[in-house]
């Protein structure tokens, strides 16, 4: 991990802009921020002004991939989303990378990152 990681509650405020919590939904984002230039928000490429935090809303949780799941890109300084994209695969397959949190769990299905 790095000095550039966000503040867990900056990136919890941030992905909330992105994403409202759910039943039977994850939210996730990384504490590591994206750009500013090309920022991959799901299979869309888009160009950011600033640094932009990735979120990701698992919409099938503990199901097997390929199932419906959506990206957004929050950009860091306007906490404007610059993007929203629909998938169907996570940001990596297994576990996620230590850089990425839990935003929103409201049953407690979350099972793509390692919990304190």
């Amino acid at each position: 991990m790095t000095d550039s990681l966000l503040d867990r509650n900056i990136v919890i405020a941030l992905a909330g802009t992105a994403f409202e919590s759910l039943p039977g939904s994850v939210v996730y984002a990384d504490r590591e921020p994206r750009g500013p230039g090309p920022v991959d928000v799901g299979d869309l490429t888009v160009v950011a002004e600033h640094a932009t935090l990735l979120a990701f809303r698992d919409e099938m949780p503990g199901a097997n991939w390929m199932h419906p799941c959506t990206y957004a890109g929050v950009d860091v300084v306007t906490h404007l989303v610059v993007a929203r994209v629909t998938s169907d695969r996570p940001p990596a397959f297994g576990t996620l990378p230590p850089t990425w949190v839990v935003v929103s769990d409201p049953d407690g299905l979350a099972d793509l990152v390692r919990q304190p």
